[in-house]
């Protein structure tokens, strides 16, 4: 297998591509945000799921001169687990709610023709590019899906091209677990197909044991990525964000990262065989809100945050000294969660955007993990309220317990990253870099002007 050099430094500070996932529950909250002003990025990903609710959302996108990813969700329907859920509602997605789709769908010339299909959603919406339609290569119920997705791609140029798409292209979304994509033989089979593939950009899902990036996984998804980088095409890793997703942009071994705020931030499938739970009727549907506490490296329930900062010294502790995020202090954050995300996530990511690229590794590893290692140390010393934990139905025991194991890990993580940048700084290597905005339908075609 041939081997490419890394690109040699072209820029002092190489631009940082952030795909926002508008997501499949809260995707007008997300959108607003974007309407706004607030989210700064100008990437988004619409999920097939939810496209057909979304026909504003994305003409005001275009409007903003922002580029648009269109996610078919096969993976998720090709799943027995994942099949009867949110994805379900996507226009290829089988009658027969509960029923994965199945390998013959996928091939050449199947009257199904979801390829085909696929291409009209994405001309019709005037998408900036596809996520080809893959699986996850670990399935262990079909081993075959790797060369169906590899014929699937070149497919789905081609119903591109014939449904007037040819402006559309196609980024290539590769999902396995972070075993395989560090596995010798599995880079040796994959790598050398997908590069003759009509692609632009790489997307990486990798599956880890737990969704908490230890010390392990962080060295084993640094060190893994940056031989993926072989393959000559700039990295997107999706379904990633928090301190793991900057960690991996900070090391130089991703071109982007993809995220929602809230939800698809994480990517497991521990679960992947077993068959749909069913909702329990009595019981309160959604999921609870989380707070993204980028000082802390975590995220954690609005229940939570309110029971922690009942604690002395915890609102200087945990939340951002900064007015632009919260210019009425706390109850910005009560009031609009949402928001306190974006704009602290945001502020990371421009962090690391304002350091010479090649000095990046070393700055995170030095400079922020060292905050996050005195913030865990901090937060592990709170006292919060017991009467509060109480009414707010928060383990107050788990929460402090849960506190004690982070402050413990971020200084080993610490240690990892220092490591890893060591190794990166010597390698001198950076990232493809991912192109500009790829706009596909003219503002004078979206009703926005």
């Amino acid at each position: 297998m041939s081997v490419i050099e890394f690109p040699k430094q072209t820029s002092v500070f190489q631009n940082i591509a952030q795909y926002v996932r508008l997501g499949e529950l809260s995707y007008r909250k997300v959108a607003d945000l974007a309407a706004a002003r607030v989210i700064q990025s100008r990437r988004f990903v619409v999920d097939a799921s939810k496209i057909a609710y979304q026909k504003d959302i994305i003409q005001m996108l275009q409007g903003l001169e922002t580029e648009i990813v269109l996610d078919p969700r096969t993976i998720e329907l090709s799943s027995r687990r994942k099949c009867k859920g949110l994805a379900s509602t996507a226009p290829w997605a089988p009658l027969e709610r509960g029923s994965p789709l199945t390998p013959d769908i996928f091939r050449a010339k199947h009257p199904t023709d979801i390829y085909g299909a696929i291409a009209r959603c994405a001309v019709q919406n005037g998408v900036s590019a596809v996520l080809s339609p893959t699986h996850f290569l670990a399935d262990p119920g079909f081993d075959g899906w790797y060369e169906i997705d590899r014929q699937g791609c070149h497919l789905l140029r081609k119903a591109l091209d014939d449904e007037g798409g040819k402006a559309i292209v196609i980024d290539y979304l590769i999902a396995a677990r972070l075993a395989d994509f560090n596995d010798e033989a599995f880079q040796a089979k994959i790598m050398p197909v997908l590069a003759d593939l009509p692609y632009e950009n790489l997307w990486v899902r990798s599956s880890m044991s737990s969704p908490d990036t230890g010390p392990t996984n962080a060295q084993r998804l640094v060190r893994t990525l940056a031989r993926w980088h072989n393959m000559g095409r700039p990295i997107v890793m999706d379904y990633m964000g928090g301190l793991t997703g900057e960690a991996l942009l900070a090391m130089n071994v991703v071109s982007g990262i993809a995220h929602g705020f809230g939800e698809q931030s994480t990517f497991t499938t521990s679960k992947w065989t077993n068959s749909p739970e069913e909702r329990d009727k009595d019981k309160r549907g959604g999921r609870a809100t989380r707070i993204g506490l980028t000082s802390l490296g975590r995220t954690v329930t609005t229940a939570e945050l309110e029971v922690l900062l009942s604690a002395h010294g915890a609102k200087s502790a945990l939340l951002p000294n900064d007015r632009s995020i919260l210019p009425n202090g706390v109850d910005d954050l009560r009031n609009d969660p949402r928001r306190f995300n974006v704009c602290d996530a945001q502020r990371r990511i421009a962090a690391i955007s304002g350091v010479p690229t090649v000095n990046r590794p070393d700055h995170f590893a030095d400079k922020r993990m060292r905050e996050v290692v005195a913030t865990a140390k901090k937060a592990a010393k709170l006292n919060p309220k017991p009467e509060l934990a109480a009414d707010k139905k928060v383990d107050l025991g788990q929460l402090r317990a849960r506190l004690v194991r982070q402050s413990n890990m971020t200084e080993k993580l610490r240690e990892t990253y220092e490591n890893l940048a060591r190794e990166r700084t010597e390698q001198v290597a950076t990232v493809r870099a991912i192109g500009e905005i790829r706009r596909s339908t003219p503002l004078n075609r979206t009703g926005t002007e």
